[in-house]
């Protein structure tokens, strides 16, 4: 059974370890993505700037470019700020709420009816119960 275990333990260290170097690895390329990602944005802003400067002096084009960067910088900062919640998020949420209230009632139901079960006598049993049942009940108030 140790030896079962030992391997076990070990084949989920390998697991574990092939999975770090496979996000490792994914994590760089997403980086060297993100970095010619920006990359692009600052040569189509630089065409942007170039384009618009042919009819127009290159300052006022450049506060244009500016100015659009802004805009675009507000409404994803105010889509970022939103606090929407996932529907499905709060539903597990209740969920697991419900099932930690009934895990609770049901150890608190155990608790008070064991005394019954393992007494000798049914008036020591009661006894049992009811001071089982005050304590748990002011637990659960807690």
């Amino acid at each position: 059974m140790f030896q079962l275990l030992r391997l076990a333990a070990q084949a989920e260290a390998l697991r574990w370890k092939r999975t770090g170097r496979g996000y490792a690895i994914q994590a760089g390329l997403g980086a060297a993505a993100a970095i010619f990602f920006l990359l692009l944005l600052v040569m189509l802003h630089v065409a942007a700037l170039i384009w618009l400067a042919r009819g127009r002096d290159p300052a006022v084009a450049a506060l244009i470019v500016a100015g659009v960067d802004l805009v675009l910088v507000a409404l994803l900062g105010w889509l970022a700020a939103r606090h929407a919640e996932d529907p499905v998020a709060v539903e597990a949420t209740r969920v697991r709420d419900d099932a930690l209230r009934q895990v609770g009632d049901t150890t608190a139901r155990a608790a008070m009816v064991m005394p019954l079960l393992r007494s000798q006598s049914a008036k020591k049993g009661l006894i049992g119960a009811a001071l089982t049942a005050a304590v748990v009940g002011l637990i659960a108030r807690r």
